[in-house]
């Protein structure tokens, strides 16, 4: 740990650890009234390991004269010569009946700030209904913020000098302006606090952890610090790095989408094995690394067992179909609903949701109607058994998570508060720990089952977003882009016109045919690529449609996105042939691109967009999209010495620099991926 300094020796107002340079003081928490936290006495380290993917954990124990037996660890986490660090505090069991009370709230991280360093906000979570998507946003503090104090939620902060930047951030998440936790400036302090939830007046200490933190710091600018925080983001931060790779991603739902408005039946009416495996075979000619059955394969949510109705084998002879060409299986689950009849409800209905004593049921995509469960209960701990049993005994290695909103339980039967907290109170600690749960259910899962990658989908508001999830998973960004109601339809025109109201076509979304105008809106991952990695933001795109369609598609795909979904067996030889060999190169350089740290000219929907992917090498990847025909130009920064192989320019000549100066003609809505590699010949 070349950063850190551990301090050995605290009284009131000392740092706990020195991290680059930079103190951080102790925690603060109110506990029986009164504050722990305040003259910390070092027990030294307590423990070390290495992580599975070479991390490294150290954990220190801290006690307090006045709090006897009461010990608090801290746990810190770091990856060789990284400059970013990971924390979390946690308390064993004393023996004791320690709880928080009301009070003050959680002091987490405090940081001196001299007047000459500026302060930046970066925020994950802001849902852009114009686009129907989160989209991270940059904002400057001003001085006059500063000087006034001020709160802001992150959930990242940036500390700028001259020469120096570091970095504040937590691992929790909230859609923006909700907030579990922020920062505070005030008195020549950055601070992290928590907000609401964190803990309930009567939580037991014993057991009690809270999220993780992060501290990074470089010499140098604000990019470069980025650039190091995207790498520990992508390489560091999680142990389950199969989440991580650049793999293709097919889910099998928007064609039950076009079922459904297209053709007017169910959903779930061509959801069968015979579909599925002519599906599986057209993705193995594409490319495809992971085949995600979407909602219809179970009988029932909360049991979770196969509809031999529409699987009369189970899923053997899909598992040996993708065996067989090298694919892994995948299917939806919502992780928080139960059917009426199913076993779990059935056991144990002192898990399910409830609201003012309340429980309502709902029908779950065309099943059985079901009830929400609360993950902060009995019923997460169930809920990893069947996944455990899952993904061993049937091979399913992805698992996608859906509809999983941040409220909807105030119960006092569980382990967010009791009939001594008011219902505001377990409300809050529900949300708050809900996401926490999330992240346990994936950290074990994937610990008893490597390799199984899980993605989250928060292609609707008011979702857990933020830096939490990314420790264990990936997210799933966008669906389909804007919806009709995100753009004030009148409510008369719903009366005249359901068409109008909903969609051209009965479709909430606007944006589900193929063409460049979908793509547009669905690449929003690629705004996140500066800060966090942009493969962690799975979008799935049209296969399907002329050579313009699937090339704006491919091209929007291969900035991160990394999936499709449409009607596969539709596809004709031609489409299968042009969309095939564009996934093919794009894999070749995957890797590199993902790496890469992205340079972008223009935005999206003006001409030329431009956004350059290539790695430390010089392999990836330059993407260009123009609203409007034209030959476009692109000089791409300095590269090492080649040769290289260029695919998909019109033109390419490497400048005295070592620069590639790239040309490419468009036509109207065009759009191209230039494929750089090393060698002679692509």
């Amino acid at each position: 740990m070349q950063y850190l300094t551990m301090i050995d020796s605290l009284t009131q107002g000392e740092a706990l650890l020195v991290w680059a340079g930079t103190p951080i003081q102790a925690p603060r928490f109110t506990i029986d009234g009164r504050i722990f936290g305040k003259a910390l006495i070092p027990q030294g380290l307590a423990s070390s390991r290495v992580l599975r993917h070479g991390g490294e954990e150290w954990v220190y124990g801290y006690t307090q004269a006045d709090f006897p037996g009461l010990v608090m660890e801290l746990v810190l986490r770091t990856f060789p010569g990284s400059p970013l660090l990971r924390l979390q505090y946690r308390f064993l069991d004393p023996g004791e009946h320690y709880a928080f009370t009301r009070g003050e709230p959680a002091l987490y991280l405090a940081t001196p700030r001299d007047a000459q360093t500026s302060l930046t906000e970066i925020q994950l979570a802001q849902f852009d209904a114009m686009v129907h998507s989160y989209t991270p946003n940059i904002r400057p503090l001003s001085q006059e913020e500063v000087a006034a104090g001020t709160q802001f939620i992150g959930p990242i902060a940036l500390l700028e000098q001259p020469g120096h930047t570091s970095l504040m951030a937590y691992e929790h998440g909230a859609d923006a302006p909700d907030r579990y936790l922020e920062f505070t400036v005030s008195e020549g302090l950055l601070s992290l606090r928590a907000v609401k939830g964190n803990t309930f007046p009567g939580q037991l200490v014993a057991g009690y952890a809270t999220c993780w933190f992060q501290l990074g710091s470089v010499a140098g600018d604000r990019e470069s610090l980025l650039r190091g925080y995207r790498r520990f983001l992508l390489e560091e931060i999680s142990e389950n790095t199969e989440s991580r790779q650049p793999y293709l991603f097919y889910n099998t739902w928007n064609y039950q989408e076009r079922v459904n408005n297209y053709g007017g039946r169910p959903y779930l009416a061509e959801m069968h094995e015979e579909r599925v495996l002519q599906e599986i075979d057209v993705a193995h000619t594409l490319g495809i690394d992971v085949f995600v059955i979407d909602t219809g394969w179970f009988g029932k949510t909360g049991d979770w067992q196969v509809d031999t109705g529409r699987f009369p084998r189970g899923l053997e002879p899909i598992r040996q179909r993708l065996a067989g060409y090298g694919m892994k299986l995948g299917l939806w689950f919502n992780p928080t609903v139960a059917a009426r009849s199913s076993r779990v409800y059935q056991d144990h209905p002192e898990w399910a949701m409830s609201q003012q004593g309340q429980t309502s049921f709902s029908p779950v995509w065309e099943t059985e109607e079901s009830c929400g469960m609360c993950l902060a209960s009995g019923y997460a701990d169930y809920h990893i058994e069947q996944l455990v049993h899952i993904c061993r005994d049937w091979g399913v290695s992805y698992i996608k998570w859906d509809g999983i909103g941040q409220y909807g339980c105030d119960s006092p039967l569980h382990r967010h508060g009791d009939e001594s907290n008011t219902p505001e109170e377990r409300a809050q600690a529900y949300s708050y720990q809900m996401g926490l749960s999330m992240i346990h259910i994936v950290e074990e899962v994937t610990r008893r089952c490597p390799g199984v990658i899980f993605d989250f989908d928060i292609t609707e508001g008011g979702r857990f977003v933020g830096l939490g999830f990314l420790s264990a998973g990936k997210y799933f960004l966008v669906n389909n882009g804007p919806y009709a109601m995100d753009f004030d339809f009148p409510e008369d025109a719903h009366a005249d016109s359901n068409k109008l109201a909903v969609g051209l076509w009965g479709w909430s979304n606007l944006f589900f045919f193929p063409g460049a105008a979908r793509p547009r809106f669905c690449r929003s991952g690629a705004l996140y690529d500066g800060i966090v990695p942009s493969i962690l933001f799975l979008t799935h795109y049209l296969p399907d449609g002329n050579a313009t369609a699937q090339d704006n598609s491919l091209a929007s795909l291969v900035l991160g996105g990394n999936g499709i979904w449409g009607d596969l067996s539709s596809l004709t030889p031609e489409e299968i042939e042009h969309l095939g060999r564009g996934l093919a190169r794009y894999k070749r350089v995957a890797q590199s691109v993902t790496r890469a740290y992205p340079r972008v000219v223009g935005h999206r929907g003006i001409s030329p967009e431009i956004h350059e992917k290539l790695d430390e090498d010089g392999v990836g990847v330059v993407v260009f999209f123009a609203a409007k025909a034209g030959t476009y130009r692109h000089v791409t920064r300095a590269l090492p010495d080649g040769p290289y192989a260029v695919t998909g320019a019109d033109s390419c000549t490497v400048l005295p620099s070592g620069a590639l100066d790239l040309t490419v003609d468009l036509e109207k809505d065009g759009a191209r991926v230039v494929f750089v590699e090393r060698g002679g010949q692509a």
